[in-house]
């Protein structure tokens, strides 16, 4: 299905291209997105805020593992002592607490991946309006995202990624201050 919108998109831009070839002289551009987006000022602050979030989560939920380690280890050494519905409580306490902390493992990771893609995505939102910009201002035809499966070959002299993240860290600053 992906292939073929891509064929499909490729094939519509080819004929569009056709019926204007003669009028006009084409000027091309690519933009490496990803790229953008983790070396630009903004995306570099975005990392770190990130990065600070993931340790902060990695750090509590390194704490409740050790706490379930220690009361596996407390019952471990108890159980001899202890009654048979006494131990059988304190084994499910046990179990409830791994099966809660599994559950909170992946909530954390399901978590950091949605915040990740919304720090991308508010990126972008800044990032396209300056492709944009510059696109129409430098009378460029068509600039393409830098992408394996949509732009298979370019030459380097097309790529204007180091171009776009100047000027967003430009506009960044400007915002910032």
């Amino acid at each position: 299905m992906k292939k073929h919108l891509i064929t499909v998109t490729l094939v519509s831009i080819i004929a569009l291209f056709a019926t204007v070839c003669a009028a006009e002289t084409f000027k091309f551009g690519y933009v490496d997105i990803q790229k953008a987006v983790t070396d630009s000022q903004a995306g570099k602050e975005a990392m770190e805020q990130f990065k600070t979030e993931v340790k902060k989560m990695e750090e509590d939920i390194l704490g409740e593992k050790e706490q379930i380690e220690k009361l596996g280890e407390i019952l471990e050494k108890q159980s001899m002592m202890l009654t048979d519905g006494v131990r059988r409580e304190k084994e499910k306490e046990l179990l409830r607490r791994q099966r809660d902390y599994e559950r909170q493992l992946k909530d954390s990771k399901t978590e950091l991946q949605i915040k990740e893609a919304e720090l991308t995505n508010d990126i972008l939102e800044d990032l396209l309006p300056i492709i944009q910009k510059h696109g129409k201002g430098n009378n460029y035809t068509i600039i393409f995202e830098k992408s394996e499966k949509v732009l298979l070959y370019a030459t380097e002299g097309l790529d204007l990624t180091d171009k776009i993240i100047t000027l967003f860290d430009k506009q960044y600053q400007k915002n910032k201050n």
